[in-house]
């Protein structure tokens, strides 16, 4: 009798890895891709989007870091992409990564500023995925860059609200020694030969129990595949790993990680999806390898030897980019002094002001813009490599030095914060460089509000700040959001307008106004914006403004010039901002009680503009929506009045 035997092969484990990382951004740029082609839909051949549908329908599963200021930008402009995420998750197809909320440098900050950068990471994947963060094991260090000293203590904290990460993502490259003439990593750097210790989760060495998941070289560099060449060596390099897997009783894995916008089409080689389709398929056709979500495989399989894990990152970020194996060349260059600076006083005035005693929701948000704004902390743009540019200088980034200017607004935030616990029982109005731009902002107070105007920039009304009851609330101002170049704090934003404040006169949002402080002090204060660009036909628009004690709404009554018989003026909302990055819009309900009253309402507070007589219409904006905003528009006639207040 014949008997049949079956010969079982090995299964050789893949885990793929996304990082999507982008600042908080928006869409109508005439410069870059914006939200929605970022995303793109669910019928559309590049984008995000596009990638959950491949890895759906060749039931491929993955692992996907998403920074946490990419997390707010979707909320608002994409939540779609956040329910497919949810909806892969229900099929099993995905699990989390976490990482830095605003993708800082991690080995420059404070332990506290560091702290505060992982768990607001995790508490946005609980409140806009509804992940809880105990599930997220796995830590994806900001462009790989590796240093254990600084970061073992961090990951391994008690105070991250999952209680601390057991792995870490790095280069398979910083698994060899950077000791001698030549070192291990430059011999590698040189050969990139295939080792088995590539391909195993290895124990830090004093990295107080973290384990080093390391990223193939190979596997990065040849997906997805440009070439047939460079999926053939995806194909060989995978079956050599099966081929040895029962030499290492099966704990190998190999790891694909890279930027998720390469696979994506997105700021790449457009064809990347339908590459990256041709991997896919090729997967699903070999059952002999099985992809797998790295933070489940690494909880099921043992670590290998323990290892000396040197700083350093990825290999283009290191020598062809010039940033150095530290990062500190390009962190340390002097063309990035400035923004250093402002980055140290800004937190060392909110530090400052919150010794003395400040409301700790606004203060709570001042940490939160101080955080963003660190967001790839001083990245410089190269001459070569997808995001490079021929004629680059090689110096800091134009978009990163716009977003670390803005550093500065935390110590506005936290002005505000300090006035709430220590107003006074009557109105005030002063002038005040609160931002330390050089430029003195107008700032009117009393025990509701805390409005900051800027004379320099249009008159606009800046930001807006409920002080009545704890918790405090900025209302009118969206900081966080993408400055896209723009530097220069409370300049006006033309493209995309995604700043526009409130009594953003349109046509004149650049004009300069001059400032006088008829009564700063009493029962209800007074001062006056003066158009006072004489080569613009705004020349003499006049802005009064009072605000009484006791009030929740500034007055604002207009004067126009005679040469000028109407004038349209824009208002932004954004009802209790810090609610709006971490929660979305779910909670805002429109409210207008009344044909002269438009505004909105967001858990406990109200936010709105009343216009006051028959000499002003509510017109069309030029948008409705800004970067967690909604937008107003008012037209007047020779002189009209607009009240903008909050309640809560």
């Amino acid at each position: 009798m014949n008997t049949a035997v079956t010969v079982q092969r090995e299964v050789a484990a893949l885990a793929i890895v996304h990082h999507a990382n982008q600042y908080v951004v928006t869409d109508g740029y005439d410069n870059r891709v914006g939200i929605s082609g970022i995303v793109g839909t669910s019928s559309s051949q590049t984008g995000l989007l596009r990638v959950l549908k491949l890895h759906e329908r060749y039931r491929v599963p993955f692992s996907l870091h998403i920074s946490g200021t990419f997390l707010e930008s979707l909320a608002w402009h994409s939540p779609e992409f956040l329910s497919e995420v949810n909806r892969l998750a229900g099929l099993g197809l995905v699990d989390l990564l976490g990482g830095a909320y605003a993708q800082n440098m991690t080995r420059f900050f404070s332990p506290e500023h560091n702290l505060r950068q992982m768990n607001e990471e995790l508490l946005l994947y609980e409140s806009l995925i509804g992940w809880d963060p105990k599930k997220i094991t796995t830590f994806w260090p900001t462009e790989r860059l590796w240093e254990t000293e600084a970061m073992a203590p961090l990951l391994t904290s008690c105070e991250l609200l999952n209680g601390g990460y057991q792995h870490v993502v790095i280069d398979d490259r910083l698994l060899h020694s950077t000791t001698g003439s030549p070192s291990p990593r430059q011999l590698y750097d040189y050969d990139h030969a295939w080792n088995p210790v590539n391909f195993q989760m290895h124990r830090i060495k004093n990295g107080l129990g973290l384990c080093a998941l390391p990223i193939s070289f190979g596997l990065r560099r040849n997906i997805p595949p440009r070439t047939r060449e460079d999926l053939e060596k995806t194909q060989a390099q995978l079956e050599w790993i099966l081929d040895i897997s029962s030499d290492y009783d099966n704990q190998l894995v190999a790891i694909y990680a890279d930027d998720m916008e390469k696979v994506a089409g997105v700021g790449w080689d457009a064809r990347g999806p339908l590459q990256f389709e041709a991997t896919l398929r090729w997967l699903s056709e070999n059952p002999f390898l099985q992809p797998v979500k790295l933070a489940e495989w690494a909880a099921t399989h043992r670590a290998g030897s323990e290892r000396q894990i040197d700083t350093g990152a990825y290999a283009e970020l290191v020598d062809e980019f010039g940033a150095g194996e530290n990062y500190e060349s390009w962190y340390y260059d002097p063309r990035w002094s400035l923004y250093r600076n402002y980055y140290a006083w800004s937190e060392e005035r909110v530090r400052e002001l919150d010794s003395s005693g400040a409301d700790p929701a606004l203060m709570q948000l001042a940490w939160k813009t101080l955080l963003a704004t660190t967001w790839q902390t001083a990245w410089h743009t190269p001459r070569t490599g997808a995001h490079g540019e021929n004629l680059s200088d090689e110096g800091p980034s134009a978009w990163t030095r716009a977003i670390a200017s803005h550093s500065r607004i935390a110590a506005i935030i936290a002005e505000a914060a300090y006035w709430m616990t220590h107003k006074s029982g009557r109105a005030q109005a002063d002038l005040r460089d609160l931002d330390s731009d050089g430029e003195d902002e107008l700032v009117l107070k009393n025990d509701k509000l805390f409005a900051v105007f800027s004379p320099r920039h249009g008159g606009r009304l800046v930001y807006l700040f409920t002080v009545s009851n704890p918790p405090g609330r900025l209302v009118i101002g969206n900081p966080i959001d993408d400055w896209n170049l723009l530097e220069d704090l409370h300049a006006y934003m033309d493209a995309p307008p995604n700043h526009p404040g409130a009594l953003a006169d349109v046509g004149y949002e650049h004009d300069h106004y001059t400032t006088e402080l008829r009564v700063p002090y009493g029962d209800t204060v007074w001062a006056r914006l003066s158009n006072s660009e004489k080569k613009s036909t705004g020349f003499g628009i006049l802005k009064n403004l009072s605000l009484g004690k006791g009030e929740s709404t500034i007055r604002t009554e207009y004067s126009l010039p005679n040469s000028l018989p109407r004038l349209s003026t824009e208002i932004g909302f954004s009802p209790d901002y810090q609610q709006l990055l971490r929660m979305g819009p779910s909670a805002v309900e429109e409210c207008s009680p009344a044909k002269s009253i438009r505004g909105w309402s967001n858990e406990g507070v109200t936010v709105g503009a009343r216009l006051d007589g028959g000499f002003a219409i509510w017109d069309k904006p030029r948008q409705d929506r800004f970067g967690h905003g909604y937008l107003l528009r008012v037209t007047g006639f020779r002189g009209f009045t607009v009240w903008i207040g909050a309640e809560d």
